[in-house]
This record gives structure tokens, C-alpha cells and sequence, in this order.
């Protein structure tokens, strides 16, 4: 398309409002010659099926040993009732490499080849390696032996979540101890399908057999907070004997073992059951009570009365003798937190008030709404935090915050006294990082622009590195038990930050901050784009991870040695001639709905396929509430085997758009997502700009919280020649009231959760600020099901009956659908969760969505596009 006739068409399509900031024309020419790799063929779904991938690596304390997780090809995994989706988070296995020796990597050989396993951590001394598995939808935790390779398996199951707080934690060489689940509920999340599975059929052959009762009960009960505690068992094993010894019945969170090993802190957990770490919280009230368990005596001790902890933010001082944590008063919650210590030889609680500070939250940066973790600065304490708004000068803060919330105050780390004074100790800093990498007796570090710092508590600053060296980077050491995700390292273990330079990188190894400055050491990158994973400062080693296209490779280099590097591991060769097409980023200008003099400049992400020589082309829309699209400039790097992947679309000739949605400019006082179809519309005049889509064959996709989304714009924009729509609901007023799917079977407790959805202030996409039963219109208004008459386009609808979500909402959908006399498809997956896991029902999947393109007229007949 000529570069005039680009620009025509700019003046055709988009409207005064929206500003076309990329130039289409550079969109529209075709390149002057392929590479081969450009010529080669698109991601097939046998090659994705055929994925491996790699995990978490670590390196033992004395820098002997090395383990890392290699994820098995998708199609061969032993079983895919994970979770609620198997991709991503199984198949994992274990392997070693001694580095004394020089041997080459193996599996460890004392796991179950056929059982998923991850690492977890290891012993202090290195001896021995904490280990995760799951099979035959057990989860159990083992402990094995580096030398001969041999595991021990305890029979207690562990309770886990993403967040921390049930971490198992290490007392001693021989003994480590962990959050065991109660008798009757071992199916954990990690089985939860298969557990449901098998207790659904065991209950139904019993009422058909007419000889055991098979009902339970729910009530209802009063929203006041219950001080029973929580079942389950604390236990310590030991990987020497197998011997099981429980110290502790009931639920206890927040482990840490005392400096010295002789003491254990922990959070007992009372009151109703929480929700789901991985699901939005419910107001449901808990209680975590701070106790002291004496590991030689075997007596424990309550401390701290009448206060109630946040869990994962407990911190041991250097010397032993004092906790740090977050607590408030019983009653209360935690914006009327305060950090606490508690003398542990006297009990003696001092409190910590940040009058004139308001403390960030690690919910900014994308998990949990608690404070970030403050840390031991002599007789003071360290916290991250930012002066509160003009007018509450007296008080101290900490308020609720939405993931990577807009126009917040810079937050900086400030030394903080018994007595209230608090003095800034990094406002002369760029770009102040709220984690500390490591603490110690006499500083802790903390990432800046201008490098990394030691801050004293002689009130000295050290810089440890300078920014000369490059971009820093932290790598958290993730775990089974934190999924890589917290980014919060515990003290004593060191850190890795990688430094980048241009086309150079490198690792850098941090000690132990045990006293004085922790000593650091540099090891070169092997290759262009090796990144490092893990690294040992005794070992002198560092692991680096080199990523070409969808392959990686995993390379170890040592101190002294071939700077080249020692491949251990490669992955995914059979994709090295696959072209994932190209991301392109479409700018333009954004009015919000509910005042057009309030505009901003959004960019939607454009995915080509891969030989684009024919336009316009057919598009799949992907819309999610909230996002905020990053467009990929360089080549794709396809991290692990996603059946949901914009790739695969491309694979088949697609073009594939995400819309940007912020938030901001989707809710409107009429819903929270009542001005999403006036956003997809910009972003689709912004797209048909570039003439690379056929106005006439668009189809809108939404997943997730995207299903609701693309239904209910659906029925606002008749713009799609087909609507998709998967997992997710459809009647906001039933799923205010109704289960979360599968997790309220075999757990009573989660009826009613869904209710946070709608009221909760802050971290949901869909709050309406209010219940249906004070304002239903608002309900009605925005759910699709009640929709359905406006919707002209054809619809394909597809659930699971396993997912989080019901799947009685999308038969809710179907019968609106049927009832409204419109075309619709709806397909359902037995065994499922949230979305297709098992092979074959992914294959059926994409099948399906060939036949229904085919149907509708957006793309020709695909072999094979007939589903059984």
C-alpha cells in the first residue's frame, strides 16, 4: 500500500478524537527479502505439545552442588490434573550436578521418575535437599541425601500456597519442619481436581448403594472473628531417621528459625478458613497469633497478646533476642497496623509508629496487601514507605493499593525509632528498590539507580556497587512453596543481581551480610543474551540461562574456567526454524467515556503472522480488563507450551490484537466495565488504520475475565463477525451469590466469596462498590446474560466443569443465547479446570475453533477443523 493511500485512509477511518501516533505505513510495506527463518512455517500445535521448559535453580551453601528443574516435553507428562491447569506450573523433575567432581547432570535418583517434583531448599550445610512431589494427586514433601541421591518422603502432607507463609524451613542438618494438613483434607490445591474427582465418585457409588448417609451441611454464621484454631498439625521430621514428631496441633504460617537453630517463631492461624492465596481474598476473619516453640525443651510460648500478625512479615534480629513483625490490635485491621518487636527472653512488646508515613504495600508491585518487609537497623528498624498526604501529617498510614497504581509518591527507606522520629536514609536516590537482598548485623542492601547500597546502622552508607557496572537487576531464589514470585529473600543466604551493558552482561554473587560489608564477586556472561539464574559465591559459579527464539540452553560458568561456559541442559530445538510472527505497537489517543476533555495515549499490541504478504487479514481480539499491553519488539521467546498462546493464531494466518484497557477508561459510573466497548472501538479504528485487517472479519476473544468482557461488549459494538468467549461468568448477580466453582465441594467454607469481586476497593476489575440487594439495576445493566438479545454476532462459549468459575454460569449464558434465538455454540470439558489440560482436549479445542471460523466465514476450511 503506497504511503499516500495510508494516509487516506488514516483520514477515512479514524475519527478527530484519535490521534494515530505509529506511522501505518511502515506497518503496511512488505520487507524486501525473507530470511530462510522468516520463510519457515508458523508454531503448529504439535510442536507446542512437544514444549520443554526450564525452572528454579540453586546452588547449595557450600557452593559443591547444583540442582536445577527441567520440565518434561508437555505430551509426555506422567498426568495433567494439576491444579486447576497443568501447563506452566507441572512436569517438572530434579536434577544434580556435582560440581567437586565435574560429573555431568542427572536426575536425582531417589525421586519418582513419574512424579512432578520441584526443588524447595536446602539443608544449612548443603547435605541435603528439600523436595516437592506430586503423584497420583498426592503432594508430599522428601528430603534427599546429595551423596547417594537416596529420599525420604513424609507421610504428613504439606499445606502450600504462592504466598510464603506455609514455607518448610530447616531447624538443623537432620530436621526440618513444616505445616502439615489435617486428616481428610490432603487433597491440598495442588490435587484438588483429582481429590474432588475421587471423593465425588467414592460419595455417589455410596448413595447409589443406599447404606451410608452422603449429606453434609453449611451454615451460615456471624461475622465476628473465631479464636478456634485452624486444623492442622505442625510437625518436625527428620531426614535422617523418618521419624515424625508433632510439635504443635492446629495451622501455623510464617516459620522462622532463631539465628542460632534453638528456637522456632511461628503464626498460629485461628478463625474461618482463608481463600485461596491464588483467588481474590474474602473479608473473612483470622487471626494469627506470634508463638515461640523452644526446639530443645519442646515447650511453646505465646507472645504479643492481643495482637494480630501479618503473615510473611516476621523477621529475626542478628543477634537472636527480638521479632519483628507487623501486627494490630485485636478488633481492628491492618491500616491501623504498626511494626512491632517483642524482647524474646522478657515478652516485652515495643511498638513502632510511623507517624507522618505511609507504608508501601507489596500489593504495588503485584502480590500481597501487606507492608514491605521492614528489616533490624541496631536499635531501630528500617521501613519502606511515603510521606502521607498533605493533611494527616499526624498519622500513620498504611492504605490499600492496586497492582502498579498510578500517581502514588515516590516511596523511599526510612530509619525508624521506639519513639516515632524517622529520618529518610535514601531521598537522594533514584529509583529505590523496597527489598532488601540481605541483612545483616551491621547493614542491609538495597537496590538504587545508582547502584547497590549498605545501609549502616552506624548511620553509614556503603555503596556496594556502583551503576557503572550497568543495569542492576535482582534474581529472587524462587521455591515450590513462593513459585519464584515474592521476590523477598530471607537474610543469610546472599543474593544475584545481574549487570548489563550494552550487548555485556554479568552476574554478580553477594555473601552473606554476617558482619560488615557482604563480599561480592563478578562473573562474565558466557554468551549475547545469557542471563543469570542462580549463582554461589563459594562455588565461584554462576548459572546462566541463553534463550534463542523458543529454545534455551542452560550454561555454568566458573571463576577461572571456559568463560565460554559448560552447557548442562537445551531445550526445545525443534523450534528453532519456527517464525512467531512479528509484534507491532498501534498508538493513538484515548478519550474517556465519561468526559471527553480527559484523554491519554494508550499503544495496542499488533502480533503479524509470520510471511505476511497477503492483507488485509482476519483478527482475533483479545480484551481483558485492566491491561495495559507491552508490544515485543525483538523476537518472541515463547516461555513455556501455553494452549492459549496469540502464536498459535498466528501459526494459522491470524492477525492478533491485545486492546489496551486501563482501568480508568473502562469504568464509568454506570459499570466497571460499562465503557470497555468505546475503548475496543479506538483501539480497533487504530488497528484498521495500518490496513493490514479486514474490517469484515474480526472476532472478539475473551478469557478468564476476558469471557464476561468480550460477551458484554459483544452486546455494545456489532462490529465482530464472531464472538469467543471461555471460563469465565456471564450473570453478576448469580456469581455475587453463587460457589466458585469447584472450590466449594470439598471445602464449605468458600460459598459466598465471590462478593469480594464486586465490593472490594481496591485489586478487582469488576467492583461495583455495593450487593444486589442495594442496588440490582447496577447488576442487571452489566451482565451479558441479560444481554443476550443485543448480541448479533455468532458465538462460540466453552467451560469447564472443574474450573474456579462455575460452569453453571455459562449454561446460564447458552439457554440467553437459545432464548434470545441467536447462534451459538457451547462446548463443555469434563475433568477440566481452568481451561483444557489434557492434550487431546486442547487438540479438540483448537479444532473446534477451526471449525467455527470455517463456519462463520472468517477463514477458509483447515484440514482437519472437524471435530468428533
Amino acid at each position: 500500500m503506497a504511503c499516500r493511500s495510508c494516509l487516506s485512509l488514516v483520514r477515512r477511518l479514524l475519527p478527530a478524537t484519535v490521534l494515530l501516533v505509529l506511522s501505518a505505513c511502515s506497518l503496511a510495506l512488505s520487507p524486501a527479502a525473507a530470511s530462510p527463518q522468516e520463510r519457515s512455517k508458523g508454531l503448529t500445535l504439535d510442536a507446542l505439545l512437544k514444549m520443554e521448559g526450564l525452572g528454579e535453580a540453586r546452588f547449595d551453601p557450600t557452593g559443591r552442588w547444583l540442582v536445577f528443574e527441567r520440565i518434561r516435553p508437555y505430551d509426555a507428562y506422567p498426568d495433567y490434573s494439576y491444579r486447576t491447569h497443568a501447563f506452566r506450573s507441572s512436569g517438572h523433575q530434579v536434577w544434580r550436578v556435582d560440581l567437586q567432581a565435574g560429573t555431568d547432570p542427572e536426575l536425582m535418583p531417589g525421586i519418582d521418575p513419574s512424579a512432578h517434583a520441584w526443588i524447595e531448599s536446602f539443608s544449612p550445610d548443603g547435605t541435603r535437599l528439600a523436595v516437592t512431589q506430586y503423584r497420583a494427586s498426592r503432594l508430599s514433601l522428601s528430603a534427599c541425601e546429595m551423596e547417594t541421591g537416596a529420599c525420604k518422603a513424609f507421610e504428613p502432607v504439606p499445606r502450600t500456597d504462592w504466598t510464603g507463609e506455609y514455607r518448610p524451613v530447616w531447624v538443623s542438618e537432620d530436621q526440618l519442619v513444616y505445616t502439615a494438613l489435617p486428616a481428610g483434607q490432603e487433597m491440598a490445591q495442588a490435587s484438588l481436581r483429582a481429590a474432588t474427582g475421587a471423593w465425588l465418585t467414592k460419595t455417589w457409588a455410596a448413595a447409589w448403594r443406599g447404606d451410608t448417609v452422603t449429606s453434609d451441611e453449611v451454615r451460615t454464621r456471624p461475622p465476628v472473628t473465631s479464636s478456634e484454631s485452624v486444623a492442622g498439625q505442625l510437625v518436625r521430621v527428620d531426614a535422617r531417621t523418618g521419624e515424625t514428631d508433632i510439635m504443635a496441633e492446629g495451622r501455623f504460617a510464617d516459620l522462622r528459625p532463631s539465628p542460632d537453630g534453638t528456637q522456632l517463631a511461628a503464626l498460629a492461624v485461628s478463625g474461618p478458613l482463608p481463600l485461596d492465596p491464588g483467588r481474590l481474598q474474602a473479608a473473612i476473619p483470622r487471626r494469627h497469633r506470634l508463638v515461640l516453640f523452644d526446639l530443645e525443651a519442646g515447650t511453646q510460648e505465646q507472645l504479643a497478646d492481643g495482637k494480630d500478625f501479618a503473615a510473611y512479615t516476621l523477621a529475626w534480629a542478628p543477634e537472636g533476642d527480638g521479632l519483628l513483625g507487623f501486627a494490630w490490635e485485636d478488633g481492628s485491621g491492618p491500616s491501623s497496623g504498626r511494626f512491632r518487636v517483642i524482647d524474646t527472653a522478657t515478652g516485652k512488646l515495643t511498638t513502632y509508629t510511623h507517624s507522618g508515613l505511609d507504608l508501601a504495600s507489596e500489593r504495588e508491585r503485584g502480590f500481597a496487601m501487606r507492608p514491605e518487609r521492614a528489616v533490624f537497623l541496631g536499635k531501630d528498624i528500617a521501613i519502606f514507605a511515603r510521606p502521607v498526604p498533605t493533611g494527616h501529617e499526624s498519622e500513620a498510614l498504611f492504605t490499600p493499593k492496586d497492582i502498579g497504581e498510578a500517581g502514588l509518591a515516590r516511596s523511599d527507606w526510612y530509619r525508624l525509632s521506639a519513639d516515632g522520629t524517622h529520618e529518610a536514609l535514601t531521598g537522594d536516590l533514584d529509583h529505590v528498590s523496597g527489598v532488601p537482598l540481605e541483612t545483616g548485623r551491621d547493614c542491609f542492601l538495597i537496590q538504587a539507580g545508582q547502584g547497590l547500597y549498605c545501609m549502616g546502622s552506624d548511620r553509614r552508607r556503603k555503596q556496594l556497587i556502583s551503576s557503572a557496572s550497568g543495569d542492576l537487576r535482582f534474581v529472587p531464589a524462587g521455591s515450590y512453596s513462593t513459585y519464584g514470585a515474592l521476590s523477598r529473600p530471607d537474610p543469610g543466604g546472599g543474593a544475584l543481581v545481574e549487570a548489563s551493558k550494552g550487548e555485556a552482561s554479568a552476574a554478580i554473587l553477594i555473601g552473606p551480610a554476617t558482619r560488615g560489608l557482604p563480599e561480592t564477586m563478578s562473573v562474565k556472561s558466557p554468551a549475547k543474551g545469557a542471563a543469570p539464574i542462580a549463582g554461589s559465591l563459594k562455588g565461584a559459579a554462576a548459572l546462566f540461562r541463553v534463550g534463542s527464539r523458543a529454545g534455551a540452553e542452560l550454561l555454568l560458568v566458573r571463576e577461572g574456567a571456559d568463560t565460554r561456559g559448560r552447557p548442562l541442559a537445551r531445550i526445545n530445538d525443534h523450534l528453532q526454524d519456527v517464525a512467531f510472527g512479528t509484534w507491532h505497537s498501534v498508538s493513538y489517543r484515548l478519550e474517556h467515556p465519561g468526559d471527553a476533555s480527559v484523554a491519554q495515549d494508550v499503544a495496542s499490541c499488533l502480533l503479524l503472522p509470520p510471511n505476511t504478504t497477503e492483507v488485509p487479514l482476519p483478527l482475533i481480539v483479545e480484551v481483558y480488563p485492566g491491561t495495559v499491553p507491552r508490544c515485543e519488539p525483538r523476537t518472541p521467546i515463547l516461555s513455556y507450551p501455553n494452549p492459549n498462546s496469540p502464536y498459535l493464531w498466528a501459526g494459522r494466518g491470524y492477525a492478533y490484537a491485545r486492546i489496551a484497557l486501563p482501568r480508568d477508561y473502562i469504568g464509568t459510573e454506570d459499570g466497571p466495565i460499562a465503557g470497555m466497548d468505546e475503548a475496543v472501538d479506538a483501539g480497533l479504528d487504530a488497528l484498521l488504520a495500518t490496513g493490514h485487517v479486514d474490517p469484515d472479519k474480526i472476532v472478539l476473544s475473551g478469557f478468564s475475565q476476558g469471557a464476561v468482557s468480550a460477551l458484554y461488549v459483544a452486546a455494545h459494538s456489532h462490529r465482530f463477525a464472531a464472538i469467543i468467549a471461555r471460563n469465565g461468568w456471564a450473570d453478576l448477580t448469580s456469581h455475587y451469590f453463587g460457589p466458585p466453582g469447584i472450590y466449594s465441594i470439598l471445602d464449605p467454607d468458600y460459598f459466598g466469596s465471590e462478593f469480594i469481586r464486586y465490593e472490594a476497593g481496591a485489586g478487582s476489575e469488576f467492583s461495583l462498590g455495593g450487593s444486589p440487594f442495594e442496588d440490582p439495576g447496577i447488576f442487571y445493566r452489566n451482565s451479558p446474560v441479560l444481554l443476550a438479545p443485543d448480541i448479533n454476532a455468532p458465538v462460540l462459549l466453552m467451560h469447564s466443569d472443574m474450573d474456579s468459575f462455575s460452569m453453571e454460569q455459562f449454561d446460564e449464558m447458552y439457554s440467553a443465547l437459545l432464548r434470545a434465538g441467536k447462534d451459538a455454540r457451547y462446548v463443555r470439558y469434563w475433568g477440566e479446570g481452568h481451561g483444557p489440560s489434557s492434550p487431546a482436549n486442547i487438540r479438540d479445542m483448537w479444532t473446534r475453533f477451526d471449525a467455527f471460523m470455517e463456519d462463520v466465514g472468517v477463514m477458509p476450511a483447515v484440514a482437519g477443523s472437524t471435530p468428533e
